[in-house]
């Protein structure tokens, strides 16, 4: 008797993922709490030994043969990122995504959303193919905020965000419902009508008031909190001088500042060797400079003494987070199954996204 079944999964559109929850900013933070505490248990599952690896990498290079290299655009990346998260999560999945870099005459590149395919762990089988690029940007908004509940938590009164783009609404989203206390959000960029149109969208949205500001020195200034959201060069700049004696910097974006501006045990990473990984594979002004000290044998510091936001969320660090600090947070696959797991489940239980038949029965099998 032939016991073949039909494959199917379920496709969600980005509309069907938004039915599903995916923009539920306080559901998406206790996600991520929830996914770094498995982390810490090692729970996790990502590439490399140690499991830090951001993605696997394909970058165009310079010089490729033609027709291609008259087609293609140098520079340009694309990653697949994979990762199991254990626990009640217990999905295994592949977050891919194109990264591609604009040409002399465009002022901005084309766009290219990510997708993400989650797997049964037990069988294999896929499960659900998803627009990925509302649950992506949840995932890195609540990375701002669940860093600043560890390091500041209801110190904060005021945050900076510097980039009124997704990610920047994102955070602002996240950290408007991790911080009881939050009361102000900044808001900078070089263009003033960016910053306005970015309050206008969120009055409504958050209960602290949004204030644009004419300079990154202007929104920073006395911030507890300050996250680099841009997502475009040139990296954002901030001075020493601009950051309160107790005040938490979270890198979302990229961003040039200066190591020796943080107290020396008070750089966080979400796990030590993501930044040098990074940089190896993708390359930011923060990353160079990270690196940069790792590998400097006098003056800068040993990647043993970075503190971890897994170790913080663990409670395996207990040390106190009062001085300036700043938590780099790059992305990592386990943050994407973790969250798209949620929406696929939440799809599922509502019966929300459409059925996609793969195969009634495989075209080769076992003759036998």
């Amino acid at each position: 008797m032939d016991t073949r079944r039909p494959e199917d999964l379920r496709f969600l559109s980005q509309g069907e993922t938004i039915d599903a929850g995916a923009t539920d900013a306080t559901r998406c933070v206790d996600r991520m709490e929830r996914v770094f505490e498995l982390y810490h248990r090692d729970r996790v599952v990502m590439g490399e030994r140690g499991h830090y690896l951001h993605g696997h990498m394909t970058t165009f290079p310079d010089g490729l043969a033609e027709p291609d290299a008259g087609r293609v655009r140098a520079g340009s990346r694309f990653g697949a990122m994979p990762a199991y998260v254990g626990g009640e999560i217990d999905s295994v999945g592949v977050k891919w995504y194109g990264s591609v870099t604009a040409r002399p005459d465009e002022d901005a590149p084309p766009q290219s959303g990510p997708i993400l395919v989650l797997s049964d762990p037990e069988t294999g089988r896929p499960l659900v193919l998803m627009d990925a690029g509302v649950v992506s940007t949840m995932r890195t908004g609540a990375m701002a905020a669940l860093g600043a509940k560890h390091l500041q938590g209801d110190r904060a009164r005021t945050a900076a965000i510097l980039g009124p783009g997704a990610n920047g609404q994102a955070a602002a989203l996240s950290l408007d419902g991790a911080l009881e206390s939050l009361e102000e959000i900044r808001i900078h960029h070089p263009e003033a009508w960016k910053a306005e149109a970015f309050r206008d969208a969120m009055d409504e949205r958050v209960t602290a008031r949004v204030t644009p500001t004419d300079s990154p020195k202007t929104a920073v200034t006395g911030a507890d909190v300050v996250v680099a959201a841009a997502s475009r060069p040139p990296a954002p700049r901030l001075d020493a001088s601009w950051l309160a004696a107790d005040s938490t910097v979270i890198q979302l974006g990229d961003l040039d500042v200066d190591l020796d501006a943080f107290d020396d045990d008070r750089i966080v990473c979400d796990v030590a060797r993501h930044p040098l990984e990074f940089e190896r594979q993708v390359g930011w002004t923060f990353t160079r400079a990270f690196a940069a000290a790792v590998e400097d044998d006098e003056g800068g510091f040993d990647l043993a003494d970075v503190r971890t936001l897994h170790e913080i969320v663990g409670g395996a660090d207990t040390a106190p987070t009062e001085g300036r600090s700043i938590c780099s947070s790059l992305g990592l696959p386990m943050e994407d199954v973790a969250w798209g797991a949620e929406v696929y489940r939440a799809a599922v239980a509502d019966g929300i996204g459409r059925t996609l038949t793969l195969h009634t029965a495989p075209y080769f099998s076992r003759p036998y």
